[in-house]
Parts: structure tokens; sequence; C-alpha cells
């Protein structure tokens, strides 16, 4: 079966993982490898799969909290629902770095 019939059979909503990753030029994109690099730096390179998880997702709400600082500090409108998000995505990412260090002490044995 050809490639271009598979695809067609996926339907519209189902993409392949390539079209879902930025080519890493944005700003965005810096910024994400950059959190990505640090909190690797300060759990260690070699993370399990979940830990892995955590920290891609950290670091994607910490990109996303970087520009709505900056629509912040720019005086730029801040609605309801930004306030709400930001809320959400700065309690998120004090979770995730709480459970990380949880997961880092127990592996070292620390507790």
């Amino acid at each position: 079966m050809a490639v271009s019939k598979i695809k067609k059979e996926l339907g519209p909503f189902t993409k392949s993982d390539s079209r879902l990753i930025a080519d890493g030029r944005s700003a965005p994109a810096r910024r994400y490898r950059k959190y990505i690099k640090a909190l690797k730096q300060d759990f260690g390179e070699n993370l399990q799969p979940t830990q892995q998880l955590l920290v891609e997702r950290t670091a994607m709400m910490l990109t996303r909290l970087h520009y709505l600082d900056n629509r912040i500090l720019m005086d730029d409108e801040f609605g309801q629902h930004d306030n709400n998000q930001y809320i959400a995505w700065q309690n998120a990412v004090r979770r995730n770095l709480a459970e990380l260090e949880a997961t880092r002490k127990s592996v070292l044995g620390v507790w």
C-alpha cells in the first residue's frame, strides 16, 4: 500500500510527529531547548522516561510563562483567561519541579 494512501486512511486529524515538532529556529524553540538543557543539568542527563517527560512538559510551560511575563511587562492587555492560565501553568511548573526533586531524592536514597 502506498504511503499516500495510508495517510489518507488515517484522517485529517492524525499527523505524523514530524509535523508537530518545530524546526528549532524560532525564538520559542530556542528558549525551550535552553530550559531543557538547564533542567537536565540540574536533575542529571540520565533521566528515567517519566522524568524526561516531566522535564519536557516543564520546559514547555516555562516557555509559555516567559511570553506571558513579557506581555505583563509590556503592559499588554491581560484578561481574566490569561491570568487563570498563568496561575495554572505556574502551579503546574511548581508541582513538576517538586516531583522531579522527589524522584531525584528517592533515587539517591536521601529521605
